[in-house]
């Protein structure tokens, strides 16, 4: 189901990118950080998404990791997985009732309280440590 334009645009309004309606989500969308505004972020970090919607705006340089904002059933979902294989020591997902709640969790993480940020960061560079290990091995 996808998201009602009123709730995006809030999260427009705040600054955020919004991609387009993702099917494997059930119509939800990635939500993003542009690099240009201002708020929690990780620095180097870079990402960002693809999609087959033709005519449909790039995703910006951006400097946090996106989340995935997804209504499923009843529930709306704030999902903050990054990591492959399993859940990873600084991923989240929160369920919501209402999307109100949903829209003030995804504002408090790109702007408000830097911890799942900073845990994030911690585990960027953690990775980024392991992969120099790795290349250096190579002969």
């Amino acid at each position: 189901m996808s998201i009602d334009e009123k709730y995006l645009n809030q999260l427009r309004q705040a600054g955020l990118h919004i991609s387009p309606p993702v099917p494997a989500f059930r119509g939800g969308v990635w939500v993003g950080k542009p690099k240009d505004v201002s708020g929690n972020n990780i620095p180097g970090y870079s990402g960002g998404y693809a999609t087959v919607v033709q005519d449909a705006p790039p995703c910006p340089d951006i400097d946090a990791p996106l989340i995935k904002f997804m209504l499923l059933d009843d529930i709306w979902v704030v999902d903050g997985h990054d990591s492959c294989g399993g859940t990873g020591p600084a991923d989240f997902v929160d369920e919501w009732a209402t999307p109100e709640e949903a829209i003030a969790d995804i504002l408090d993480y790109f702007f408000g309280d830097p911890a799942r940020m900073k845990k994030k960061a911690e585990e960027q560079r953690l990775f980024q440590e392991r992969l120099k290990r790795l290349k250096a091995m190579e002969p």
